[in-house]
């Protein structure tokens, strides 16, 4: 019998009625019994599917970082020629990658928060939320220093403030002296390193 991982909607499973001490996890090798950090970001993360897929009454195409946007469509292209995605206008494309939502009984459509916080501009991401920024700080070495930091990265007006960008702009840095190994997938080469995963998993996993 196959039972199928719960979404993350659905998640934690737990028994007893209380998720705290109650929390198992699925592994390969069976299931295993979780923290209370790990269950209290499950519980997190079923808020965030729904704050995600908000849709930002009156933002459309106007309020995208176009640059952002096409940038990511030619990583998309380059990493997925084949992909029926490739040929769709930006409107769609927002659309199937769940940045752009119509909501089927209001028949509102538009932005999904997701969509302006990672493609968005500065000003329209601060009308819509308020309370987001983001920060890169390279710190000292020195614990005792009088200096805070020696490079910093912050939505200063220089540049979109959206996370896509963001995330461009602080990979570049960590990686700036990291030697990437040569490796082929497919015909493909390949330059995701584990700092690459981590900021990544930083940036989704952000409150």
């Amino acid at each position: 019998m196959s039972i199928p991982q719960a979404g993350r909607k659905d998640k934690p499973v737990y028994l007893n009625g209380q998720p705290l001490g109650n929390t198992y996890r699925r592994l390969n090798d069976g299931d295993r019994k979780c923290d209370d950090t790990t269950v209290k970001r499950m519980l997190a993360e079923q808020v965030q599917d729904s704050r995600d897929t908000y849709i930002c009454n009156r933002y459309g195409l106007n309020d995208i970082d176009l640059e952002s946007l096409h940038a990511y469509r030619n990583q998309f292209a380059s990493y997925k020629s084949g992909h029926p995605w490739v040929g769709a206008d930006d409107t769609e494309f927002l659309h199937l990658l769940g940045a752009w939502r119509e909501d089927r009984e209001t028949k509102e459509n538009g932005l999904t928060l997701a969509g302006l916080l990672m493609f968005g501009q500065w000003p329209a991401i601060m009308t819509c939320a308020p309370m987001y920024f983001v920060d890169y700080q390279e710190q000292p070495y020195e614990p005792n220093t009088s200096v805070r930091w020696l490079d910093r990265v912050v939505p200063d007006g220089t540049w979109s403030g959206n996370l896509f960008d963001f995330y461009r702009k602080v990979i570049r840095k960590l990686t700036a002296d990291l030697k990437v190994p040569f490796h082929l997938q497919g015909d493909k080469r390949v330059d995701d390193t584990p700092i690459h995963q981590a900021l990544r998993e930083a940036l989704v996993h952000a409150d």
